[in-house]
């Protein structure tokens, strides 16, 4: 339902599901987040409307080993392809593609953090991903999983997890989400609003300031990309600060802490969260700055 609402009315969305998918070892909300923004790609890459087709298979060793895609050892996969019928890329364009801050969007349109983040994603789930293109008949990203086959030990620790009593990470508070890149803040907003809060959206800081304006500056807590296009994160609160003295902020951010930390000249209750995160990073983040600020009061 989320895919569909982002791609459209010109495009159209269809899934194919191989049989007996084997189980990857992965984040559901990362993975789904490297989905949806290969989806948004790719509707960017069809100005005039087109296909955008997800396919799943199990991929065995012998297959991959004939495949020949370079760096992927021989081994059992899940592949996920993501194909659109759009403009295609060049081969030098594809070099170039999960480079951070590479895009191919006009200047001001997302700041191109989105396959790089893909990229981290899928490597830190220990897979491989590819694209393959052809300039005017579109493109397809193939994305390698390692199958999962879990031992007697991570059974037994399951079910002991199930056991386990679970963590609050409710809330009701009004939170604005400031994100330039549309499909990690879909992916924020649907994380934020699952959980019970009342979630605002803006997509750059300039707009940011808008909606505040809109809210009467009555939000709980800010979200905020230190790195987006015209105005970036530490820029919108010194503009903010002046309204909003008590503000709690929490800067997202794919480069380390420290070096964030030296744009912000007034750092009070600003908080950090490195970029990927998980469904339980970003909630688990937002409760403890929302508690320690109930406590503060």
């Amino acid at each position: 339902m989320l895919l569909k609402r982002m791609i459209g009315e010109k495009n159209t969305l269809s899934v194919e599901h191989g049989r007996n998918i084997w189980p990857v070892r992965a984040d559901v909300v990362q993975l789904e987040q490297v989905i949806i923004n290969l989806v948004v790609n790719a509707r960017d890459a069809m100005p005039n409307g087109g296909s955008i087709l997800i396919r799943t298979a199990n991929v065995t060793e012998g297959e991959a080993a004939s495949l020949k895609f370079d760096g992927m050892t021989p081994a059992d996969y899940v592949l996920i392809d993501v194909e659109d019928t759009g403009t295609g890329m060049s081969p030098e364009i594809i070099q170039k593609i999960f480079e951070p801050f590479f895009t191919t969007k006009e200047l001001g349109k997302g700041t191109g953090l989105g396959l790089s983040t893909v990229y981290g994603i899928v490597k830190q789930t220990e897979g491989f991903i590819y694209p393959v293109s052809t300039v005017g008949v579109g493109t397809t990203f193939k994305i390698f999983l390692p199958r999962y086959v879990p031992t007697v030990e991570e059974v037994n620790a399951k079910a002991l997890a199930a056991a386990a009593p679970v963590k609050d990470l409710t809330g009701q508070e009004r939170i604005l989400l400031v994100e330039d890149e549309e499909s990690v803040r879909a992916f924020s907003a649907r994380a934020l609003k699952a959980t019970g809060y009342e979630v605002f959206e803006a997509d750059s800081g300039e707009d940011a300031l808008f909606v505040l304006e809109d809210l009467d500056y009555k939000v709980d807590l800010i979200i905020s990309d230190v790195v987006m296009p015209e105005m970036d994160g530490p820029t919108m609160l010194k503009a903010i600060r002046g309204k909003m003295t008590n503000l709690k902020i929490i800067f997202v951010s794919g480069y380390a802490e420290e070096s964030v930390r030296r744009d912000i000249e007034d750092d009070q209750s600003v908080d950090f969260l490195p970029k990927p995160y998980s469904l339980d990073q970003i909630n688990s983040k937002v409760k403890e700055v929302l508690q320690r600020q109930d406590k503060e009061h």
